[in-house]
Protein backbone atom coordinates (compact mmCIF):
# COMPACT_ATOMS: atom_id res chain seq x y z
CA UNK A 1 0.00 0.00 0.00
CA UNK A 2 1.41 3.51 -1.11
CA UNK A 3 1.41 6.10 1.64
CA UNK A 4 0.41 9.69 0.84
CA UNK A 5 3.46 11.95 0.91
CA UNK A 6 3.36 14.39 3.81
CA UNK A 7 4.07 17.58 1.29
CA UNK A 8 0.96 16.27 -0.74
CA UNK A 9 -1.33 16.20 2.26
CA UNK A 10 -0.34 19.72 3.26
CA UNK A 11 -0.89 21.10 0.16
CA UNK A 12 -4.56 19.42 -0.39
CA UNK A 13 -4.89 20.84 3.36
CA UNK A 14 -3.90 24.28 2.29
CA UNK A 15 -5.77 24.18 -0.47
CA UNK A 16 -9.18 23.97 1.55
CA UNK A 17 -8.04 26.21 3.75
CA UNK A 18 -7.48 28.86 0.92
CA UNK A 19 -10.67 27.91 -0.52
CA UNK A 20 -12.82 28.18 2.45
CA UNK A 21 -11.14 31.78 3.40
CA UNK A 22 -11.76 33.03 -0.16
CA UNK A 23 -15.65 31.96 0.39
CA UNK A 24 -15.51 33.97 4.22
CA UNK A 25 -13.51 36.52 2.97
CA UNK A 26 -15.21 38.18 0.16
CA UNK A 27 -19.01 38.81 1.25
CA UNK A 28 -17.35 40.13 4.62
CA UNK A 29 -15.08 42.76 2.50
CA UNK A 30 -17.83 43.55 0.21
CA UNK A 31 -20.11 44.69 3.60
CA UNK A 32 -17.24 46.94 4.48
CA UNK A 33 -15.82 48.62 0.63
CA UNK A 34 -18.33 49.46 -1.62
CA UNK A 35 -17.55 46.85 -4.36
CA UNK A 36 -20.07 43.75 -5.21
CA UNK A 37 -19.78 40.04 -3.73
CA UNK A 38 -17.80 38.76 -6.91
CA UNK A 39 -15.33 41.89 -6.92
CA UNK A 40 -14.59 41.33 -3.39
CA UNK A 41 -13.92 37.50 -3.75
CA UNK A 42 -11.64 38.20 -6.69
CA UNK A 43 -9.37 40.97 -4.12
CA UNK A 44 -9.12 38.04 -1.79
CA UNK A 45 -8.11 35.66 -3.77
CA UNK A 46 -5.55 37.74 -5.95
CA UNK A 47 -4.03 39.06 -2.10
CA UNK A 48 -3.82 35.40 -1.06
CA UNK A 49 -2.47 33.75 -4.95
CA UNK A 50 0.22 36.79 -4.65
CA UNK A 51 1.74 35.69 -0.99
CA UNK A 52 1.09 31.70 -1.78
CA UNK A 53 3.49 32.69 -4.81
CA UNK A 54 5.87 34.99 -2.71
CA UNK A 55 6.52 31.69 -0.07
CA UNK A 56 6.35 29.04 -3.19
CA UNK A 57 9.24 31.07 -4.76
CA UNK A 58 11.47 31.49 -1.51
CA UNK A 59 11.26 28.07 -1.08
CA UNK A 60 12.31 27.42 -4.44
CA UNK A 61 15.14 29.69 -4.35
CA UNK A 62 15.80 27.75 -0.86
CA UNK A 63 15.67 24.48 -2.88
CA UNK A 64 18.04 25.63 -5.28
CA UNK A 65 20.94 26.91 -3.31
CA UNK A 66 20.68 23.50 -1.06
CA UNK A 67 20.96 21.39 -4.95
CA UNK A 68 24.25 23.73 -5.45
CA UNK A 69 25.78 24.25 -2.19
CA UNK A 70 27.95 21.48 -0.03
CA UNK A 71 26.25 21.50 3.03
CA UNK A 72 29.73 20.83 5.12
CA UNK A 73 31.75 23.99 3.80
CA UNK A 74 28.50 26.10 2.51
CA UNK A 75 30.11 27.28 -1.02
CA UNK A 76 29.53 25.33 -3.95
CA UNK A 77 29.46 22.45 -4.87
CA UNK A 78 30.74 20.18 -7.90
CA UNK A 79 27.76 20.60 -10.10
CA UNK A 80 27.85 24.21 -9.12
CA UNK A 81 31.41 24.16 -9.88
CA UNK A 82 31.01 22.44 -13.51
CA UNK A 83 28.23 24.65 -14.55
CA UNK A 84 30.11 27.84 -13.90
CA UNK A 85 33.13 27.06 -15.32
CA UNK A 86 31.62 26.16 -18.40
CA UNK A 87 29.78 29.67 -18.68
CA UNK A 88 32.77 31.51 -17.31
CA UNK A 89 35.11 30.12 -20.14
CA UNK A 90 32.66 30.36 -22.72
CA UNK A 91 32.34 34.24 -21.59
CA UNK A 92 35.85 34.98 -21.18
CA UNK A 93 36.65 33.58 -24.82
CA UNK A 94 34.08 35.85 -26.19
CA UNK A 95 34.79 38.89 -24.37
CA UNK A 96 39.00 38.14 -24.45
CA UNK A 97 38.69 38.80 -20.88
CA UNK A 98 40.94 36.99 -18.22
CA UNK A 99 40.11 34.23 -16.14
CA UNK A 100 41.96 32.45 -13.92
CA UNK A 101 41.72 29.09 -11.60
CA UNK A 102 42.71 28.30 -8.29
CA UNK A 103 42.48 24.45 -7.09
CA UNK A 104 43.11 24.38 -3.39
CA UNK A 105 43.85 20.90 -1.58
CA UNK A 106 43.60 20.66 2.34
CA UNK A 107 46.92 18.87 3.44
CA UNK A 108 46.92 16.05 5.14
CA UNK A 109 42.79 14.99 5.30
CA UNK A 110 43.14 12.00 5.96
CA UNK A 111 45.59 11.55 8.87
CA UNK A 112 43.74 14.50 10.75
CA UNK A 113 40.69 12.45 10.82
CA UNK A 114 42.56 8.94 11.34
CA UNK A 115 44.42 11.30 14.58
CA UNK A 116 41.64 13.37 15.55
CA UNK A 117 38.53 11.81 13.89
CA UNK A 118 35.54 12.99 11.04
CA UNK A 119 34.63 15.94 13.88
CA UNK A 120 38.22 17.35 13.57
CA UNK A 121 38.22 16.88 9.63
CA UNK A 122 34.54 18.65 9.26
CA UNK A 123 35.87 21.38 10.85
CA UNK A 124 39.49 21.98 9.20
CA UNK A 125 36.43 21.96 5.83
CA UNK A 126 33.83 24.18 7.29
CA UNK A 127 37.57 26.55 7.76
CA UNK A 128 38.44 26.21 4.96
CA UNK A 129 35.15 27.11 3.28
CA UNK A 130 35.02 30.03 5.67
CA UNK A 131 38.01 31.61 4.62
CA UNK A 132 37.02 31.29 0.69
CA UNK A 133 33.73 32.74 1.26
CA UNK A 134 35.20 35.30 3.21
CA UNK A 135 38.28 36.08 1.00
CA UNK A 136 36.46 35.83 -2.52
CA UNK A 137 34.91 38.55 -4.62
CA UNK A 138 31.38 38.32 -5.12
CA UNK A 139 32.12 37.11 -8.99
CA UNK A 140 34.48 34.67 -8.25
CA UNK A 141 33.15 31.54 -7.69
CA UNK A 142 34.06 29.18 -4.79
CA UNK A 143 33.17 25.26 -4.65
CA UNK A 144 34.15 21.97 -2.97
CA UNK A 145 35.37 19.67 -6.06
CA UNK A 146 35.92 16.76 -3.94
CA UNK A 147 36.37 15.18 -0.45
CA UNK A 148 39.62 17.14 0.42
CA UNK A 149 39.91 19.29 -2.95
CA UNK A 150 38.24 23.25 -3.20
CA UNK A 151 38.16 25.18 -6.72
CA UNK A 152 37.90 28.96 -7.44
CA UNK A 153 36.90 30.55 -10.26
CA UNK A 154 38.65 34.27 -10.83
CA UNK A 155 36.98 36.18 -13.65
CA UNK A 156 38.31 39.29 -15.20
CA UNK A 157 41.82 38.70 -13.45
CA UNK A 158 45.40 37.54 -14.54
CA UNK A 159 47.75 35.18 -13.32
CA UNK A 160 49.39 37.77 -11.19
CA UNK A 161 46.29 38.78 -9.49
CA UNK A 162 45.15 35.50 -9.31
CA UNK A 163 48.62 35.08 -6.86
CA UNK A 164 47.36 37.70 -4.81
CA UNK A 165 44.44 36.06 -4.06
CA UNK A 166 45.64 32.83 -3.38
CA UNK A 167 48.21 33.77 -0.83
CA UNK A 168 45.78 35.79 0.97
CA UNK A 169 43.68 32.51 1.15
CA UNK A 170 46.67 30.65 2.83
CA UNK A 171 47.71 33.50 4.80
CA UNK A 172 44.44 34.02 6.06
CA UNK A 173 43.33 30.17 7.09
CA UNK A 174 46.98 30.30 9.08
CA UNK A 175 45.84 32.95 11.14
CA UNK A 176 42.47 31.20 11.89
CA UNK A 177 43.92 28.01 12.60
CA UNK A 178 44.44 28.99 16.06
CA UNK A 179 40.56 30.10 16.84
CA UNK A 180 39.43 26.47 15.68
CA UNK A 181 40.09 24.95 18.41
CA UNK A 182 41.76 22.05 17.10
CA UNK A 183 44.48 19.61 18.81
CA UNK A 184 47.89 21.28 18.57
CA UNK A 185 48.81 18.99 16.17
CA UNK A 186 46.41 18.86 13.96
CA UNK A 187 47.55 21.79 11.57
CA UNK A 188 45.28 23.05 8.91
CA UNK A 189 47.31 23.86 5.62
CA UNK A 190 46.41 24.43 2.03
CA UNK A 191 48.22 23.72 -1.29
CA UNK A 192 47.05 26.06 -3.90
CA UNK A 193 47.52 25.30 -7.99
CA UNK A 194 47.37 28.14 -10.37
CA UNK A 195 46.25 28.07 -14.33
CA UNK A 196 45.05 31.15 -16.39
CA UNK A 197 43.12 30.47 -19.45
CA UNK A 198 45.05 32.85 -21.99
CA UNK A 199 48.40 30.56 -20.77
CA UNK A 200 46.91 27.18 -22.24
CA UNK A 201 47.34 26.20 -25.86
CA UNK A 202 43.47 25.46 -25.79
CA UNK A 203 41.01 27.78 -24.22
CA UNK A 204 38.59 24.89 -22.97
CA UNK A 205 37.14 24.33 -19.38
CA UNK A 206 38.94 20.88 -19.51
CA UNK A 207 42.21 21.98 -20.38
CA UNK A 208 41.90 25.07 -17.39
CA UNK A 209 41.21 22.56 -14.97
CA UNK A 210 43.88 20.02 -15.78
CA UNK A 211 46.42 22.65 -15.55
CA UNK A 212 45.64 24.03 -12.20
CA UNK A 213 45.56 20.53 -11.03
CA UNK A 214 48.75 19.91 -12.50
CA UNK A 215 50.25 23.06 -10.58
CA UNK A 216 48.46 21.90 -7.40
CA UNK A 217 50.31 18.68 -7.65
CA UNK A 218 53.80 20.28 -8.03
CA UNK A 219 52.76 22.09 -4.94
CA UNK A 220 51.86 19.04 -2.98
CA UNK A 221 55.27 17.12 -4.33
CA UNK A 222 57.48 20.31 -3.37
CA UNK A 223 56.12 20.16 0.46
CA UNK A 224 52.61 21.16 0.83
CA UNK A 225 51.06 24.61 2.14
CA UNK A 226 52.99 26.45 -0.93
CA UNK A 227 51.93 28.22 -3.71
CA UNK A 228 52.10 26.92 -7.45
CA UNK A 229 51.65 28.58 -10.98
CA UNK A 230 50.93 26.20 -14.57
CA UNK A 231 54.02 26.98 -16.40
CA UNK A 232 52.68 27.74 -19.76
CA UNK A 233 54.14 26.93 -22.82
CA UNK A 234 53.46 30.41 -24.39
CA UNK A 235 55.59 33.15 -26.06
CA UNK A 236 54.94 36.49 -25.36
CA UNK A 237 53.89 38.91 -28.20
CA UNK A 238 57.09 40.78 -27.88
CA UNK A 239 58.95 37.31 -28.45
CA UNK A 240 57.00 36.50 -31.49
CA UNK A 241 57.45 40.11 -32.93
CA UNK A 242 61.54 39.72 -32.59
CA UNK A 243 61.33 36.72 -34.27
CA UNK A 244 59.08 37.87 -37.43
CA UNK A 245 61.78 41.26 -37.66
CA UNK A 246 64.37 38.26 -37.51
CA UNK A 247 62.79 36.20 -40.22
CA UNK A 248 62.47 39.28 -42.59
CA UNK A 249 66.01 40.49 -42.41
CA UNK A 250 67.44 36.86 -43.14
CA UNK A 251 65.02 36.64 -46.06
CA UNK A 252 66.55 40.37 -46.87
CA UNK A 253 70.03 39.03 -46.60
CA UNK A 254 68.83 35.93 -48.66
CA UNK A 255 67.53 37.97 -51.73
Amino acid sequence: MVRSSPHRVRFVIGGLVLAFAMALAGPALARWIPMGAEAATFVVAAAMLVGLGARLGRNVDTLERRTLEDTVTCVGNRRHWEERLHLEVERATRSRMPLSVLMVDLDHLKQLNDAHGHGCGDRALSLVGEVLRDTCRSRDVAARFGGDEFAVLLPRTRISEATVAAERIRTELSRRCALLGLPSDALVTVSIGIADLYGLPEQRPDVLFEAADRALYVAKAKGRDRIEVHEAERRSGVIQLDERRSAARKGRATA
